[in-house]
Parts: C-alpha cells; structure tokens; sequence
C-alpha cells in the first residue's frame, strides 16, 4: 500500500508513536509519505528517523515562498514537474481550484495540492492518514475537491477532540460525514466521538504502541537509607498538574519521608513552578530538570522507583489520550501514581499497577504515592503486573499489525461495499 501520513509537525521528540506507526509499516512492506505543517529542527533526532531516512520521505508544507510572485513561480515549477507525469483528470481538476479560487491565501493552498500532486506522479495514495483530528477536518476540502481520492482516516489523540474549540458541536461535522475510519487512542476518546456525532461503525480504538525490547524489565527494590527516587516527565503546561505533583511530594517530605522528585520537561509553566518550589522551601528535594532527550529519559526512568503522573483536565477542556511515558515506565516496571484522568485508567488499573487518585485532589494524591513509598516490598509485583499490561495491550508490533489489518478492511470495503469494517480492535 502507498500511505500517505500528515502530521502537525516533523520530527516532535513526544511524538515517537508517530515514528513506531511509520517503521512499522515501513518494515512491512509498506511505501509511507510524511506531509508536515512545519519542520521541528532538533540537536539530535530520533535513531530510527536516520535509521530509515525519514527526513527524505517528508514534505514540509511551511517551505512556501512568502512573497506573491515567488510563490507563483514555485507553484509553476511544481506543477511543470508533475505535468508530465500526472493523470490530466487530476490535473485539471487543480486548474479549476485555482481559477474558482476567490481567496486571497489560495497561492499557499494550491502550492500544498501541488507538493501531493508530485508524489501522485508514483501512483495515487491507497490510504490518507492524519494524525490528529484537526488534521483530518484540513483534509476534507482537498477530498472533496478530487485531489485526495483515498480512503481518509484520522487519528485521534487528545487535544483534538477535548478541547473547548475542537469539541464544540458541529465542528467536525465535514469529517465525521466524509472520513472514512476514526481511531481514538482510548475508550474515553471514542465515547467523545460518538458524543459529538461521529458514526460508531466507523470508530476503532488503537492504542498508541511501544517497543517494549526497547525497554528492559528490572523489580524495582530500596536499598536500605536510600531516598525514594520520584519521576516526572512532561511538558510544563496545565493538562500535566505538575503543580498538583509538587505540592502532593512536598507534603510527604514534610511528613518526614526520604524522597526526591525529579521533573524533565519544559514549557510556559517553568517559572511558576519554580517559584512554587521556592516557596515551599523544597529546593534541595524537588528538582527542574528541563528537557531531556528520549535517551536521557530512559536513563532517568532506569534509577527510577515511582513514576507520578498528575494529569488533570485544563480550563481549556484539554485532555491526555494515554501518555506514552506511563507505558514506558511501566514496561520497565516502574509503579505509577497518577489520577483518574482520560484513558489513564486503562493503562494504570489501581491497585494492580499503581494508584489512581482524582485530579487536582492533592490530599488523594499524596495518599497515593504515601502507599507506593511506604510499601517498597509492592513494588516487584507492581511492576511484574504494569510490564504484562504494556506486553499484552500496548506493544508496538501488535498493533502495527492492527493497523495494516485496519487499512485491509476499509480497502475490502471500499471494492465491496457491503462487506464493511471488519474486525475489533
């Protein structure tokens, strides 16, 4: 199959489910395109983006001129480029967008329809998958507009559907009646779809997978007088509750607990919570990090005896779907602390895993990684119970395998069309 995958931005160190789908399929057999909204320049990327080349695979869309008659005149080369090659039906229909095409912005949006229709000229896409569902409305207008043919199927992630903007009635109306398959990342997530009007028979949850070879199992055991090593990664901003996180350790070392807490991560929230742990008098005990790369952080998770993942909605309505780390961290048989937030619980079953606690309840919250520090003996079983959860559910091979099933079915449905979907995952 040709695939074409869109993404918001290439390469995105949080987004390495993104890299797993693409070697994936890469590794299957499979020819996969990457259309970005913008390239992230990086220090160092990902191993497996150099492994497989992905930088050639990737278009990036930001790379249109600014000014007018440099965009025209790329966007004259790019289609010289394809005009040989091309299906003039195809063709053609782009000429009639740009001659009905009123809006003072076409000349980027038409340099985008050319930047696909150059990788057209190898064979049309079998499938369109966008990575998030803000990506999937974008495309909608290039379907109906005969430039992307394919089957489209969308991802669902998170923010893409939990917050105020992205969830509000009718905006997803155009892809929920054009898109042709819809995989939330949770349960959680589909009960949003189906909320907001997407067709249930057209809804698969798939997980967001990971290697878990790439992460070696190890009891997690205290030796005696050493501190009680607490880890947070993520970003600094709202949906994280690292503020909740703070106040909840900070509690306990008052309480006379040995513990330190590291958090990697950075973002807008920095100097908030520094000053939080300022004023807490927990400077020698709790400790920003700032950004770590994917290495770093699995070193980090290595000395690590309990993940704390505070998630909490944002005022802005926005949600995890199940974050990466966790599944990480509990393939290497981390115990997690973390609340009842989004599809969180699917992942950590409390009492099993870890514990769960509500959001922003700091007093739950310190309870449960009360019960995590002062039961060292739990943590093996925990661990032992967290790794099999990730194996079973969560492995990127899997579900890598789900996915070209997934992409099988909605062909077959296509060619036949009372077949339907086949298949739950």
């Amino acid at each position: 199959m040709r695939i074409a995958f869109f993404v918001s931005a290439f390469p995105v160190v949080s987004e390495t489910f993104i890299v797993n789908q693409i070697t994936g399929l890469l590794d299957r057999g499979h020819e996969v395109e990457i259309y970005a909204r913008e390239e992230r320049r990086l220090d160092t990327l990902h191993p497996e983006i150099e492994q497989y080349r992905l930088m050639e695979r990737t278009i990036f869309l930001d790379r249109i001129p600014r000014s007018g008659w440099r965009r025209f005149s790329c966007l004259a080369g790019m289609l010289r480029e394809c005009g040989g090659a091309t299906d003039i039906s195809l063709l053609a229909r782009v000429l009639r967008l740009l001659l009905g095409t009123k809006d003072s912005s076409f000349l980027p949006k038409l340099a985008q329809i050319a930047l696909l229709l150059r990788q057209v000229r190898h064979g049309p896409y079998d499938v369109v998958h966008a990575q998030f569902g803000i990506l999937g409305k974008g495309l909608v207008a290039l379907q109906e507009k005969g430039v992307l043919p394919a089957p489209l199927v969308t991802s669902f992630r998170g923010h893409d559907i939990t917050q105020h903007t992205n969830s509000a009635a009718g905006y997803y109306d155009e892809l929920f009646a054009r898109g042709e398959l819809f995989l939330p990342v949770s349960h959680s997530l589909k009960q949003r779809l189906v909320a907001r009007g997407c067709d249930e028979s057209r809804i698969r949850i798939l997980h967001s997978g990971i290697n878990c070879n790439r992460f070696r199992y190890r009891p997690r055991t205290l030796d005696q007088g050493e501190p009680v090593r607490v880890l947070t990664v993520a970003r600094l901003v709202e949906m994280k509750g690292v503020g909740f996180g703070i106040e909840a350790v900070a509690r306990l070392i008052r309480e006379g607990r040995c513990v330190t807490y590291s958090i990697a991560g950075d973002g807008p929230l920095r100097p908030d919570l520094e000053s939080r742990i300022h004023r807490l008098g927990m400077q020698e005990h709790i400790h920003l990090l700032g950004w770590r790369d994917h290495d770093q952080l699995v070193r980090l998770m290595e000395q690590t005896h309990i993940l704390l993942t505070p998630s909490v909605t944002a005022a802005n309505g926005e949600q995890e779907g199940i974050p990466n780390v966790v599944k990480e961290a509990m393939a290497m048989g981390i115990p997690v602390a973390s609340t009842h937030h989004s599809g969180i619980p699917e992942l950590v079953e409390d009492g099993v895993s870890g514990y769960l606690a509500p959001e922003r309840d700091v007093e739950r919250l310190a309870d449960s990684l009360a019960r995590l520090i002062d039961n060292p003996d739990s943590w093996p079983a925990m661990g032992r119970a967290g790794r099999a959860k990730v194996e079973r559910e969560f492995d990127m091979e899997r579900l890598n395998d789900d996915l070209v099933a997934l992409y099988g079915s909605l062909l077959t449905a296509r060619e036949e069309p009372d077949a339907g979907m086949r298949g739950e995952y």
